[in-house]
């Protein structure tokens, strides 16, 4: 499935006021395809489908929280765990893959190098003066996100301490300076508002005019992707920052993504030239991967690249209309019941794709003809019957690479009496065939992730709390789960697929919304599918995933607090000790005895395994409000984790995390008490013989020194 365009705004407390949910209809709009570096990829199908919400060409979070294959203790049967989809583009910015990007990119006129006629200055040249730049197309999929990226690589190059990242836009999303932005921690933010309503917009224009007050205080730059309809009103809001992407030669583009062949030749042999040149370059680049894919395969490239460039160009809607027409005039419900399955389950096993068609039928109350075994017709025969230009039975594949995905699109979209009997039908397939195998789920959670972009953000929804349900959960009416082999093969499944659209720039706001209605009122079940969910985008959506699980610390559920923790864990030692603790600072307001504990477990185990410089005004913020908010017990773990981490560092380094406890008790007595009490290795004295670590011993002892040069009673 080819990819297409961390830190959330959960910081403006736009998720923590509920309000209710509005899930979108199913309204055919069209979800936006654009990729990153103009790089695709392709999906674990093989097919080349289009997915949604994915960007490209950055291998940080590659997440993966559970092993592929479970066995029940008797061993007669098997249950696949799948992966969390790998993340690639969104959130903070990969320094590695910024630069393959830059590699591979081809400048549209104006962005970097040379001003285009009738502008004195570029892009870059724009963005670096004032800080601000806003970017417009002619369309929702031009490569905007792609030349923001380029962009924010750009200012990195001669500004090392930058650091680029993605702001999700959320409901009501504010463009606050103190939210966006970090004082000692420069960024080049990026903010994409192309699909915001109406009324986001208008409040996104109002907080421009401050924000560009503000920002060069905080040493950073912001760049705002506007909806192509909206170009001249943000235009005359901020003149001389508006940005309209131009488009490079979609050749040059095909040539810098082809592998394998010569790209000017196959152009040249395909007459193609004035067909490609009318495709933007995320398109163009999509193709250039699906046919290097297929060339590797063995087909011949001038096929699937006219085939490819004519789908694209012109679509087979048509074709398809009139062939699915042509059987069920002839009432030959197996054949589109095949169809339906192989476009789910594209380069499954014939077996898999076979068995899903007769559950299809079932659901359809389609009868289906019974025979002895001996007279029964193989899977490979019955799925011979789809074998045409479009179909090749052999590989299970879709021709050209995405027609698999139109297929299962256009029945939803003009078959609506299918709708209920596709979901019950895509709900029950992990559960009625047992021996699916990890990457034939993925493949089916990807396709429904896809089908999601015009059935809506109720589809993933409703499909996750199906798959998430246990036993345990609708036996005490929510308030228990379970971790058994199967129900966590199932809930991985419902975990892979809200990871995929909870990000996406049409589904996402409301996926995220409805995580976290389910972080504080949800059942155990969808709690602790809730707490995988942000296990799976917290490193690339730190605040995302740390919102919600601040609210899932409350939970009452062991196995949830228990996936909460390891949550929290993992995002912390993933993006470091100075980041985790600023993500942190929210958990505090109207904390619970229980969030505390879990924080202070969370914080001390992040701080043992991540032993190193904490920046210290941070560290300082940090900890003055742990101490205004933390029962002395869960400051004591935290205390004593900072404590031993700051031995195991540099003299210098040990000075600043030190200094930090000191600065946070304001010389206040009563704060300095807590402190010295917490630092205690041993409780009941203040022998420092007993802590036996000789580094440890001189950090307390460097502790205890400062507070009493700080302590006004002493002084």
């Amino acid at each position: 499935m080819s990819a297409v365009d961390q830190y959330d705004v959960d910081a403006f407390a736009v998720l923590d006021s509920p309000h209710p949910q509005a899930d979108p209809s199913p309204d055919g709009a069209p979800v936006v395809k654009e990729e990153v570096a103009y790089r695709t990829s392709t999906s674990a199908s093989g097919g080349g489908a289009v997915g949604i919400g994915r960007d490209l060409d950055q291998s940080h979070g590659k997440t993966e929280i559970r092993d592929s294959i479970i066995l029940l203790k008797d061993g007669a049967e098997q249950f696949a765990q799948v992966r969390v989809q790998e993340r690639r583009g969104r959130g903070l910015q990969d320094r590695e893959a910024l630069q393959r990007l830059a590699e591979t990119y081809v400048p549209p006129p104006g962005l970097l190098d040379v001003p285009i006629e009738g502008e004195s200055e570029t892009a870059f040249e724009t963005l670096r003066r004032r800080r601000i730049l806003l970017i417009g197309a002619q369309k929702f999929d031009c490569g905007q996100f792609a030349a923001a990226q380029r962009l924010g690589f750009e200012l990195q190059k001669t500004h090392s301490e930058l650091t680029v990242r993605e702001e999700l836009s959320d409901p009501d999303f504010r463009l606050r300076a103190d939210a966006l932005f970090v004082e000692q921690e420069p960024a080049v933010v990026l903010v994409d508002i192309r699909r915001s309503s109406q009324d986001d917009l208008l409040e996104v224009q109002r907080d421009l005019v401050e924000l560009t007050q503000q920002i060069e205080r905080y040493r950073s730059y912001l760049i705002l992707l506007v909806p192509p309809d909206h170009t001249s009103r943000f235009e005359k809001q901020l003149p001389e920052r508006m940005h309209m992407l131009g488009k490079p030669s979609s050749v040059e583009v095909f040539e810098c993504h082809l592998v394998g062949e010569d790209p000017r030749a196959l152009v040249k042999r395909t007459e193609s030239d004035s067909d490609l040149e009318s495709l933007w370059p995320p398109k163009v680049a999509e193709l250039a991967e699906a046919v290097s894919n297929r060339s590797k395969q063995g087909d011949d490239p001038e096929r699937v690249f006219r085939d490819l460039l004519d789908n694209e160009l012109h679509g087979r809607t048509d074709e398809l209309r009139a062939k699915i027409h042509q059987w069920q005039v002839a009432g030959n419900s197996e054949w589109i019941a095949l169809l339906l399955a192989a476009s789910a389950l594209e380069s499954a096993s014939t077996e898999r794709i076979v068995a899903a068609s007769d559950r299809m039928l079932e659901y359809n109350r389609a009868e289906v003809e019974q025979s002895v075994p001996l007279l029964r017709l193989s899977p490979f025969t019955r799925l011979r019957g789809l074998d045409d230009e479009n179909f090749d039975a052999g590989r299970r594949e879709f021709r050209p690479p995405g027609f698999g995905a139109q297929v299962l699109r256009h029945f939803w979209w003009e078959h609506p009496d299918l709708r209920k009997p596709m979901l019950d039908w895509i709900g029950k397939l992990p559960v009625e065939i047992r021996d699916f195998e990890r990457h034939e789920l993925e493949l089916l959670v990807d396709r429904v992730a896809d089908l999601a972009g015009v059935g809506g953000a109720e589809l993933p929804l409703r499909l996750a709390r199906e798959w998430s349900t246990t036993k345990a959960g609708r036996e005490s009416c929510g308030t228990q789960t379970s971790n058994s082999a199967s129900d966590r093969s199932r809930r991985s499944i419902a975990v892979r697929l809200l990871t995929t659209t909870a990000t996406d720039q049409t589904l996402g706001k409301s996926v995220r919304q409805r995580l976290w209605s389910w972080s504080r009122e949800g059942s155990a079940d969808l709690q602790l599918m809730t707490a995988e969910v942000c296990a799976g985008i917290g490193h690339s959506f730190p605040r995302v995933a740390l919102t919600r699980l601040k609210h899932l610390a409350n939970a009452e559920n062991d196995l949830v607090r228990e996936s909460v923790r390891e949550a929290v864990q993992q995002i912390g030692i993933q993006l470091g000790g100075s980041q985790f603790l600023r993500y942190l600072s929210e958990w505090f307001d109207g904390a619970s005895s229980a969030r505390l504990r879990l924080l202070s477990e969370a914080v001390a185990e992040v701080l043992r395994k991540q032993n190193g410089e904490v920046e210290a005004q941070l560290a300082t913020s940090f900890w003055q409000r742990a101490l205004g908010a933390m029962p002395p017990e869960d400051s004591r773990t935290i205390v004593q984790s900072w404590l031993r981490a700051a031995s195991a560092v540099s003299p210098a380094q040990r000075d600043s995390m030190v200094e930090s406890l000191v600065q946070a008790t304001g010389c206040d007595s009563i704060r300095i008490a807590q402190v010295e009490h917490a630092s205690r290795i041993d409780r009941a004295s203040l022998d420092l013989s007993s802590l036996g670590d000789d580094s440890l011993t001189s950090v307390v002892h460097q502790l205890w020194t400062r507070l009493d040069e700080v302590d006004p009673v002493w002084r």
